[in-house]
């Protein structure tokens, strides 16, 4: 794999021991059932383990070959994720789609606060009209509020309940 820099390209193919702290790399190879992620960097290639509670919400989203910053966590010879953001991911926002599109946070604080029944909601909600996308995103930077949500077209986020699924999704074909 090649990762362009400057306008060189920069191949590695050796493994070296990451330090703690941020890092930004392609995944080469998702683990069997995501419980590790092989990642080149300039640097070079490295496998990490993923932490148990971020698994389920990165199954949807990683894929081979995806750009991601890491969280490293690293303890003698173990390399473990804590997080892993796709980068892709912040380019959705930008498509230019002039469907309704709300963003749900499925991070771990506002996954505790009733992220993922929003989401669930909001999906079985947006069912019965294709004019709405519900997507899942990463931290929306409300954690304390949460479980939050973004719609596009607005720059705020909000604090939603569940039960309020059917009030935004016409909130957000309203503002189409």
């Amino acid at each position: 794999m090649a990762i362009a820099l400057k306008n060189q390209e920069i191949t590695s193919k050796k493994r070296f021991q990451p330090e703690s702290g941020p890092l930004t790399g392609l995944v080469m190879a998702l683990g069997r059932g995501l419980r590790s992620l092989t990642v080149e960097t300039v640097r070079g290639t490295f496998e990490a383990r993923v932490a148990k509670d971020i698994r389920q919400g990165l199954s949807a989203e990683l894929e081979e070959g995806m750009a991601v910053r890491l969280w490293l966590r690293v303890k003698g010879g173990k390399i473990k994720a804590q997080l892993v953001v796709p980068l892709e991911a912040k380019q959705v926002v930008y498509t230019g789609s002039r469907e309704a599109c709300i963003w749900v946070c499925t991070s771990k604080s506002c996954c505790r606060k009733g992220g993922t029944e929003l989401l669930k909601s909001l999906r079985q909600a947006a069912q019965e009209n294709p004019d709405v996308q519900v997507k899942q995103c990463g931290c929306l930077g409300a954690c304390k509020k949460g479980p939050s949500l973004k719609m596009r077209g607005d720059k705020k986020v909000y604090q939603v309940s569940p039960g309020a699924a059917p009030d935004w999704l016409s909130a957000a074909l309203n503002r189409n």
